[in-house]
């Protein structure tokens, strides 16, 4: 794969996409480490530390140029600070297949403005929040099965990615964000064995979404024996931008 520079960096937040706004993007996760060390015996000569994963997190913190009005990052951020969770998909890219990390985050920090003859920047921070009930894991690798474009038509859309199979101990994810409206859309993630889908599998549902936003997903419990996904549109009236994201974990 080599190496990537760091040119074209893609954040989804919900319903809108902060990709034209940022030039600094940081995604740290990790787990608490938790100290279990205990006394050793006289015979252990150099003990050491004995360390155990805790909580897991995930942070999001955005950076680039503040801008105000409708559909720009400034509404974007205020709204949804201190909010309600939102949908978060940040990719390499933003390109079909490419990896994305997928999670669900509140907004607790937003600054703007600067010193006098500067460009005014802004840095938003956000942390992961599950939410009760719908997932156990702060984030999801996945990949882009859909990057953002118009659909005003039922049928495939996207590119299939063959994301493997699903562990008796693991579940699907998915992510869809809706930038534009048009009247309605449901759309489903379905997985076959073959990457010709000649006998898909519906796994998740995305059903009548009216306005713009993000969705997360109904988990689907593994084992699936599947490897192959894609993003299929069932149902469309108007025109609606959306980007689509999907993972294993």
């Amino acid at each position: 794969m080599g190496t990537h520079g760091a040119l074209n960096v893609t954040t989804w937040f919900s319903g809108f996409d902060m990709t034209g706004q940022t030039n600094n993007t940081s995604l740290p996760m990790s787990y608490d480490a938790l100290d279990a060390t205990v006394y050793q015996p006289a015979t252990v000569t150099n003990p050491s530390r004995v360390r155990v994963a805790g909580l897991e997190d995930t942070q999001l913190t955005e950076a680039g140029f503040w801008e105000a009005g409708a559909g720009l990052l400034d509404p974007t951020a205020f709204t949804a600070l201190g909010g309600a969770s939102q949908v978060v998909s940040v990719s390499n890219d933003g390109a079909e297949s490419s990896v994305a990390y997928m999670f669900r985050a509140r907004t607790f920090n937003y600054e703007a403005f600067a010193q006098l003859g500067e460009l005014i920047p802004f840095q938003l921070t956000a942390q992961s929040a599950r939410g009760t009930g719908l997932s156990s894991v702060s984030s999801v690798r996945g990949r882009v099965l859909k990057t953002k474009a118009d659909v005003s038509a039922t049928g495939a859309t996207g590119t299939a990615f063959q994301l493997g199979a699903t562990s008796a101990t693991q579940y699907l994810y998915g992510a869809l964000h809706v930038f534009s409206a048009g009247t309605t859309i449901t759309g489903v993630i379905e997985s076959d064995d073959n990457s010709d889908f000649t006998s898909a599998t519906t796994r998740i549902t995305f059903s009548g979404i009216t306005a713009v936003g993000g969705t997360w997903g109904t988990r689907v419990a593994g084992a699936l024996t599947d490897d192959w996904y894609r993003l299929r549109i069932t149902a469309c009236t108007g025109t609606f931008s959306i980007a689509c994201t999907a993972g294993i974990r």
